[in-house]
C-alpha cells in the first residue's frame, strides 16, 4: 500500500482545522497549532486527525510520527497493525476464560510467530510458569528464549534495554512485583524511557515490562504498590492496564508490536478471575488510545482501570441513586489516553470520578484530574472527584491492608456524596 491509495488532506484543510503536517523522508511531523485544537475543542479536529492518520498508515515510507503542541513533543514509531482500525478485535468470538490462561496463551502465540520475543525474569522458567502461572508451558516450548534471572532487577532490566535498542530482539521482562521497579529505577526511567526521545524518535525501543500489582493479597508493603502513577508521569513509557482476558490478549499483542517501551500492569485479583476471552484467535490487536465504556450512564463519568473496574461496577449496581457511566481506560499514559471518549462522556454527565486502589501519594488520578480540569473545564459542573487508597501502604495485617486500599465501599461512599451534591 502507498500514500497514493489514501488521499492526504491538503494544507488549506489542515490549516482550517488548526493543524500542520510536514513529511520529510521517514519522519512525519504533525503540529497542533492552536490552543483550542490542543484542548480537543475544535469541531472537525478529530475527523481531520483521523484522515491524516489514515494517510500516514497508508504511506509505507513513513516510519516515525512526531507530534508537537502544548509546549511538548512526542515521538512514536508508526506500526500499521496497531494503529489501523482493521483487525481491531471486532468480531472475535469469546468464551468465559481464566485470566491467567490468557496471559500465558498470548505470550506463547507471540513467541511461536516471532522468534525475536525473549522472556526474562525471576522464576519464569520454573514453578509451572512462575509464581502465578503467567509463563506456564513456555519453558518447555521455547527453552532458549525463557530466561530465568537472578534476583537483580537492575541487572536484567538493563540487559533487556540493551537488547531492545540493539534491535534484534523484543524482550519481555517480568517484575514479580511492581515495587521492585525502584531497584531498577535508573534503567527504567533514565535509560529505557528516554532512549527514543534522546535520538529524535528514530531508534526503536521495543521492550515490554510485565509488572504485577498485588494489593489486597496480604503480601505486605514491599509487594503491593500500584505503579501506574509513577509510570504515567515518567515520559517515555506507554502504560497498559487490561481488566479482562479479551483485553489482555489484544493489548499485549499491540504492546509487542509497539516500538516504544510499554509497561503492562497485571493485578493479582484478576489472575484468579474469569471473563470473556478469545476462543481461538490470539492475533487480534486493540488499538492504542481506545478506552472501553463498561456501563453507560448520565449522572457521572467514572474513570478507572485494572481490578478496580469490577469494584466500580459492583458499587454502581449497589448504589442505584446515581446513574454512572463507567469507562475502563485501558491505556493510562498521557500520549495514549482516550480523551475523545472521556470528552464524549463528560459532555453528557458534567461530572468525573477517578477511582483507583492505590495510595494517594503516588496515585495515578492526581495528574489525570489536573489535566481534565484544564481540558474540559467548560464541561464540568463540579470539581473532579477521586477515590484512592489511604496515605499508608498496605501491610500484611488483613485489617490494616483493607484500611489502606479502595474497593466497593469507598466508591459507594463517593457516589453517595455525588447524590447529595
Amino acid at each position: 500500500m502507498t500514500s497514493a491509495t489514501v488521499s492526504r488532506p491538503d494544507e488549506q484543510e489542515l490549516a482550517a482545522a488548526g493543524l500542520g503536517l510536514r513529511v520529510e523522508g521517514p519522519v512525519a511531523t504533525l503540529t497542533l497549532d492552536r490552543p483550542e485544537v490542543r484542548n480537543a475543542q475544535t469541531p472537525g479536529m478529530w475527523r481531520m486527525l483521523a484522515a491524516v492518520g489514515a494517510s500516514l498508515v497508508a504511506d509505507e515510507a513513513v516510519r516515525v510520527v512526531v507530534l508537537r503542541g502544548a509546549g511538548s513533543t512526542f515521538s512514536a514509531g508508526l506500526d500499521r497493525a496497531m494503529l489501523d482500525p482493521a483487525g481491531a478485535g471486532e468480531g472475535v468470538e469469546t468464551v468465559d476464560t481464566p485470566f491467567i490462561e490468557a496471559v500465558a496463551a498470548v505470550m506463547g502465540r507471540r513467541m511461536e510467530t516471532d522468534d525475536r520475543v525473549v522472556v526474562m525474569g525471576e522464576d519464569v522458567h520454573r514453578l509451572n510458569g512462575g509464581t502465578n502461572g503467567a509463563t506456564r508451558g513456555l519453558a518447555a516450548r521455547f527453552p532458549d528464549r525463557i530466561l530465568g534471572t537472578p534476583i537483580s532487577e537492575n541487572a536484567f532490566a538493563g540487559l533487556a534495554g540493551g537488547m531492545a535498542v540493539d534491535g534484534r530482539y523484543r524482550p519481555v521482562v517480568e517484575f514479580m512485583y511492581a515495587d521492585f521497579m525502584w531497584v531498577a529505577a535508573d534503567q527504567l526511567f533514565n535509560q529505557i524511557a528516554k532512549a527514543r526521545h534522546m535520538y529524535g524518535g528514530t531508534g526503536a525501543v521495543p521492550l515490554v515490562l510485565r509488572s504485577k500489582v498485588a494489593m489486597g493479597t496480604g503480601y505486605g508493603s514491599q509487594h503491593s504498590m500500584d505503579p501506574a502513577g509513577i509510570f504515567a508521569t515518567s515520559p517515555g513509557w506507554r502504560v497498559v492496564a487490561p481488566s479482562t482476558p479479551y483485553d489482555y490478549v489484544g493489548l499485549m499483542n499491540t504492546a509487542l508490536r509497539c516500538e516504544d517501551p510499554v509497561v503492562v500492569l497485571e493485578h493479582v485479583d484478576l489472575y484468579t478471575s474469569t471473563g470473556p476471552g478469545p476462543v481461538d484467535d490470539l492475533d487480534y490487536c486493540l488499538p492504542v488510545g481506545r478506552a472501553a465504556v463498561r456501563r453507560e450512564g448520565s449522572d457521572v463519568t467514572v474513570l478507572t482501570y485494572l481490578a478496580m473496574t469490577d469494584y466500580v461496577l459492583q458499587a454502581v449496581e449497589e448504589y442505584a441513586a446515581v446513574d454512572a457511566e463507567v469507562i475502563d481506560l485501558r491505556w493510562l499514559d498521557r500520549a495514549s489516553i482516550d480523551w475523545e471518549t472521556i470528552e464524549t462522556s463528560l459532555a453528557k454527565t458534567g461530572q468525573v470520578l477517578i477511582a483507583e486502589q492505590g495510595a494517594v501519594g503516588t496515585s495515578y488520578g492526581g495528574w489525570l484530574a489536573d489535566e481534565i480540569h484544564r481540558r474540559f473545564f467548560d464541561l464540568l459542573d463540579a470539581p473532579v472527584r477521586r477515590v484512592t487508597g489511604s496515605e499508608a501502604s498496605p501491610s500484611i495485617s488483613k485489617v490494616l491492608e483493607r484500611a489502606a486500599i479502595a474497593q466497593v465501599a469507598e466508591v459507594v461512599a463517593e457516589l453517595d456524596e455525588i447524590a447529595r451534591y
